[in-house]
Order: structure tokens, then sequence, then C-alpha cells
């Protein structure tokens, strides 16, 4: 199934995601969506009172 999914671009939006495309290894605008996404699908799926831990790691710059 495919659905579209339409975002009014203003400037916080294209700072947003350029932010997120930045920090991550996506490469495209459609690919950092579908990402956060699956990230939402499962937070949303999580039982409440379900304890989450964020863990990080660390990127070398390279350019």
């Amino acid at each position: 199934m495919t659905r579209t999914l339409s975002v009014r671009k203003t400037p916080a939006i294209d700072a947003a995601l350029a932010e997120i495309i930045r920090v991550t290894d996506a490469e495209t605008a459609t690919e950092a969506v579908a990402r956060a996404l699956n990230l939402y699908t499962a937070w949303l799926k999580l039982k409440p009172g379900t304890t989450v831990v964020a863990t990080s790691h660390t990127r070398r710059k390279t350019t």
C-alpha cells in the first residue's frame, strides 16, 4: 500500500530535516522520513510503563 505524505515546506521543517540527515546516514529526505516513521511506529507499539533506554554512538566527522 502506498500513501502520500504531504508536509508544508517551511524554513523550520527544512532546518529540522537537514539536521536529521546530517546526524544520520540517511541520504535523502525520503529515507529520513521513512526512518522516522518506522521509529514512531515502534514507539506506538510499546506497552505503557515500558522502560526505554536511549544509546548513542560516536561518529567521526570525515570532512
